[in-house]
């Protein structure tokens, strides 16, 4: 019986620990987050004076979720592979850099709208690529492998 307690009060001071790393976060805040993020691995929270920003995985996708102090999502930053594209964007980006490869899309939503920022590869470039919602795509960045 020794042990059980001895294990319970271990597990229970780590908790607490974890816990005490953590920001505070406000009711309303976690409210919101549980009701749109289930299955999530590997959160933590961060504040300021006027948000609280979420980063986990989920479903092989790094995100950062910022909230303003009443719940409302400010921003997502979602980091993952192409497979994970619009079809739209995905077809393309595929028929317009046939040449390259997607190394990783990073999508940006705000009030302003949602965009992907998109890393392309060939042998001799890299490319960085903008693309949005409707799959109109702009080069923003091109460089020279070492």
């Amino acid at each position: 019986m020794k042990k059980v307690l001895f294990a319970a009060a271990l597990i229970l001071g780590y908790n607490l620990n974890v816990f005490a790393n953590d920001p505070i976060v406000n009711e309303k805040v976690l409210e919101a987050f549980n009701k749109t993020f289930q299955n999530v691995e590997e959160l933590s929270w961060t504040a300021n004076d006027h948000s609280y920003e979420a980063n986990f995985k989920q479903s092989q996708i790094t995100t950062r979720v910022t909230y303003d102090k009443q719940g409302n999502i400010i921003k997502t930053i979602r980091s993952y592979y192409e497979q994970h594209l619009p079809i739209i964007i995905l077809a393309k980006i595929k028929n317009k850099f046939s040449d390259q490869k997607i190394f990783g899309v990073t999508e940006i939503s705000s009030e302003e709208g949602m965009f992907y920022y998109i890393v392309l590869e060939d042998d001799k470039n890299w490319t960085e690529i903008k693309a949005d919602t409707y799959g109109a795509i702009n080069v923003q960045k091109k460089f020279k492998k070492g």
